[in-house]
């Protein structure tokens, strides 16, 4: 496969270069739709896209730290993306990434094409946003996510099952565990809480994991099995998980997803913090 660095001498045109206008379109300044409107426009899976926001926040952190930030929302997001695609496996030229940028963030513009120096130029500012990100990163690509040990703790909350082979899984339509209801649900908060700066720089992973399983098992009416929550998170996760370290996540995950009034009583901090 090409490097998604490589420039081509193929002139490229999108298909359609009749200018119309968009269904939907971004607030200039929205960042973040920007980032997921491209991980859908690039087809990218949610890991993809949740490795993007870690790389993303960890890059702000230092920009924080060294109070300074040379590069702008929109060629961060290009670059997180990027890097996110080739450490998740699913890697994307650039190109592939430039083209519908720009589309998304110029909409009354011609598209972009290549070669041309419009293409180049911004090409040059994606690759030098990477290697400063790189850096940032300590050329550290491979950061564990919470998506890691949903499998695991799927299998330990739900009642095993008779596993028939493969064929018969597909004559019966028996699912993954991870594409069972409490499956997606929890995929798609970890999802959603991945976006949060806190989250992304101050939790392992294993403990949001954790706490988003707590979270949506208590928004569907689920409650804990016998003993308190510090011996249920003790049990899920082989002690592996701090307490605190649970119970903080599981307060920022609430505030990120909202937890009904049920689900807060049975999770209160009172019976969370007992042990």
């Amino acid at each position: 496969m090409p490097s998604p660095h490589r420039s081509s001498h193929e002139h490229f045109t999108p298909a359609t270069t009749k200018q119309t206008q968009p269904l939907l379109m971004l607030s200039p300044t929205d960042w973040a739709s920007f980032l997921t409107v491209m991980a859908d426009t690039l087809r990218l899976t949610p890991e993809a896209l949740s490795m993007a926001y870690v790389y993303l926040h960890r890059y702000n952190r230092w920009a924080s730290e060294e109070s300074c930030s040379p590069l702008d929302d929109h060629t961060l997001c290009l670059a997180s993306l990027s890097l996110s695609t080739k450490a998740t496996e699913s890697p994307r030229r650039l190109r592939e990434l430039l083209v519908p940028a720009y589309a998304h963030l110029h909409p009354s513009s011609p598209p972009l094409t290549f070669p041309s120096p419009l293409y180049d130029s911004l090409r040059s500012t994606v690759v030098a946003a990477e290697l400063l990100l790189l850096r940032v990163l300590r050329f550290d690509l491979r950061v564990p996510l919470p998506y890691d040990f949903l499998p695991r703790f799927l299998e330990k909350v739900l009642p095993p099952v008779a596993t028939p082979g493969e064929e018969e899984c597909a004559e019966t339509k028996i699912v993954d565990i991870c594409e069972t209801g409490l499956g997606r649900e929890v995929w798609g908060v970890v999802g959603r809480v991945m976006t949060s700066y806190k989250i992304c720089n101050f939790f392992p992973a294993r403990s949001v994991a954790a706490a988003c399983l707590f979270h949506v098992a208590l928004k569907r009416g689920l409650r804990i099995g016998d003993g308190s929550a510090k011996e249920w998170v003790k049990r899920l996760t082989g002690g592996k998980v701090e307490h605190e370290d649970f119970v903080e996540a599981l307060e920022e995950i609430d505030n990120l997803c909202g937890a009904s009034s049920e689900a807060r009583r049975q999770g209160g901090r009172e019976i969370l913090r007992v042990g």
